[in-house]
């Protein structure tokens, strides 16, 4: 009985046991898949960002380059181009006045050489006009002291004419005709006597006749001398007057004439004296320029510092690189001595952050080769323009040089050490902020994705400033909420091509510039059954959509309805009713139907269906007529629809097959 009975009252402990084993076996399973298992976390394994208040610093961290501030830039100063005999090492420290770098001068010196002689040339040249100069000024003085003599004279003798010997000679002639005169009264009075002293006996025949001969030499006498004072009246003191007048005259422009030839001489001398003055002083100069080309052959350093050999930051520079034996060119540079004392780091900020940047902000600069410590500085320069030589290799890339001013030098580094600044832009006190990656567009809005019942959903956020990794949120969000690190990823949303304008506006311009559409065949045979009134046999369509003689038994298409059905947009009529009359004809019901179906051709229901022709479909009408794009058509624009559908979608006509009463309405699109 005990036997029995002992098996029997041990197995509800045993089963237990087994059930207690069996139970702790399932949990410790259940505990290794809990711990075991890969983290999933709400929304599909995303990660969540926890928003929370805190102070937000806008800042941009960028790579760059220390350099010194100020620097000696060491140019080549030989014309044309010249070999390197001998260069400093790179590196190395030099003082002012240590030779850096040997030129090439043998060229140098042959042309100081042929200066001179060119030089030497000039000067006798100049000398030699000059002694040209003075006796050419000796002649043209006694030229013109000539010509001055003559004028005198000439003034002198018509003077001496007019008053003196015109009168002297007047007078001369009045004495010689008075001369005359007396004789010839003396010598008839003698002849007058001879001849009554030879009637008495007295005087000889021959005495009459030499005393007779006497009185006519006389009397001859007394007329040439009276005409000799006619003639010098009348004829003689004019003449005389004019020829002296004309004398002088002559001797004036003689006189003149001569000044003009002499300064004519005297310039071209002088012109020829300043040119031989030009000519040496350009060849002095140039002497000057090839003692300086000669000098500059050996190029000394102006200050101490550090050998820093140029090296073109134009990867396609045809230059070649600084070394002994190169070939340089005028002007270009050989080293840089940098000033140690004061430091600078360039970096390129990118164009998407350069309109926060600007002179005057606070920066900290970390050296790749003491990162462990920390350097302060401020933005001096921001470049205006974009740097062109970082878009050879990507033409897109727009950066800015931006220099950093350290305020406070590097303990021994040396120019050309990478380093990373960051430049800070503001600090804002107590704000919200998520991950940069956390915010989206969202059919035009900026939105994050927030946790909502363990279901991700878009929520429409305002945002502010930004860094590298963060950006405030000035509105949409709370502390607390749980956003998405990486957005979920809807490809009818997002905008594969960067298109500029949203889904919504383009189907909204879409529907308001009317495009090209046309029906098709209203009952797919490609004609109407009862048409009437039109040209060949199709009736036209008015802006009621009426049709000529045409019936409409269709519900709600409006009496005498068209092809068409209802009435057609006033746009639509605008767009095709090209001769301004009020109605479609068939050729511009032939337009419209072109149009119709390169809009909606390959679309909705093919010809022939329910809807007697083609329907538009779901995308295209949701595109067209769901207005808030909340993806959804609510009750406005479902009755936007029936209008738009009912105006374009074909009728059905009297006697035409399959027609049936309410069966060509407007349809009544499915609730998305």
């Amino acid at each position: 009985m005990n036997a029995s009975a002992s098996p029997d009252s041990a197995a509800p402990p045993r089963a237990r046991r087994r059930l207690f084993q069996v139970g702790a076996v399932g949990l410790l399973l259940l505990l290794l898949y809990v711990v075991l298992r890969p983290s999933k976390k709400e929304g599909g394994g995303t990660e969540h960002y926890l928003v929370k208040r805190g102070d937000f610093t806008v800042s941009v961290i960028e790579p760059g380059t220390l350099t010194a501030i100020s620097e000696v830039v060491i140019r080549s100063e030989v014309e044309g181009t010249a070999r390197i005999i001998s260069i400093v090492p790179e590196g190395a420290s030099v003082k002012k006045g240590d030779l850096l770098v040997e030129l090439d001068s043998s060229q140098a010196l042959d042309q100081v050489n042929q200066q001179l002689i060119s030089v030497e040339k000039a000067r006798f040249a100049v000398t030699n006009a000059e002694a040209q100069l003075d006796i050419q000024r000796s002649a043209t003085n006694v030229d013109y002291q000539a010509a001055k003599l003559k004028l005198d004279l000439a003034i002198i003798d018509r003077d001496k004419y007019e008053q003196g010997q015109r009168l002297v000679d007047l007078l001369e002639a009045q004495n010689k005709a008075l001369q005359a005169s007396n004789q010839l009264v003396v010598n008839r009075e003698t002849y007058s006597n001879s001849v009554m002293l030879a009637k008495k006996g007295y005087e000889t025949k021959q005495k009459v006749d030499g005393d007779r001969l006497s009185v006519l030499a006389t009397e001859n006498q007394l007329i040439a001398a009276t005409n000799v004072l006619w003639m010098l009246d009348q004829f003689d003191v004019e003449k005389q007057i004019k020829k002296f007048n004309s004398d002088v005259q002559q001797a004036e422009e003689q006189l003149q004439q001569q000044i003009n030839l002499n300064k004519r001489k005297m310039a071209q001398y002088e012109a020829d004296l300043l040119s031989q003055i030009n000519t040496l002083k350009l060849n002095e100069d140039k002497l000057e320029r090839d003692r300086k080309n000669l000098d500059a052959t050996m190029i000394y350093a102006p200050q101490d510092g550090l050998v820093v050999y140029q090296v073109s930051e134009n990867r396609f520079s045809s230059e070649s690189l600084i070394e002994g034996g190169a070939v340089v060119r005028n002007r270009q540079e050989l080293i840089k001595l940098p000033d140690l004392s004061r430091m600078k780091v360039v970096v390129k900020i990118h164009e998407s952050h350069i309109n926060m940047i600007r002179a005057g902000l606070p920066a900290f600069v970390v050296l790749d080769s003491d990162p462990d410590k920390r350097y302060a500085g401020v933005v001096a320069k921001v470049a205006p323009l974009p740097d062109t030589q970082a878009r050879w290799g990507n033409p897109n890339l727009k950066v800015y040089n931006t220099e950093v001013y350290l305020s406070e030098n590097p303990p021994n580094v040396k120019p050309g050490v990478s380093a990373k600044a960051e430049i800070v832009i503001t600090n804002i006190a107590d704000v919200l902020s998520v991950p940069i990656q956390a915010v989206t567009t969202f059919k035009g809005k900026q939105v994050v994705y927030v946790l909502n019942r363990g279901k991700p959903e878009p929520r429409p956020v305002e945002v502010g400033m930004f860094n590298t990794k963060f950006i405030q949120i000035v509105q949409g969000l709370e502390a607390g909420d749980r956003v998405m690190l990486s957005p979920p990823f809807d490809s009818h949303e997002k905008d594969l091509e960067g298109a500029v304008l949203a889904d919504e506006e383009k189907a909204r311009i879409t529907f308001t510039n009317v495009p090209p559409i046309e029906a098709a065949p209203h009952n797919g045979l490609g004609n109407q059954a009862n048409s009437r009134g039109g040209a060949n046999g199709r009736p036209a369509l008015t802006a009621a959509g009426t049709e000529g003689g045409g019936r409409g038994p269709t519900p709600g298409a409006g009496a005498g309805s068209g092809p068409l059905g209802g009435v057609i947009p006033e746009e639509i009529l605008k767009q095709y009713d090209k001769n301004g009359d009020g109605t479609l004809d068939e050729t511009e019901r032939e337009s419209m139907r072109a149009a119709f179906a390169s809009r909606f051709g390959g679309q909705g229901s093919p010809a022939g269906g329910p809807g007697g022709g083609m329907r538009p479909g779901r995308e295209e009408m949701m595109k067209r007529f769901d207005k808030d794009g909340d993806g959804q058509l609510d009750e406005e624009e479902r009755a936007a629809m029936r209008e738009a559908m009912g105006s374009l979608r074909p009728n059905r006509g009297e006697g035409e097959a399959g027609a049936r009463p309410g069966r060509d309405a407007a349809p009544s699109p499915r609730q998305p």
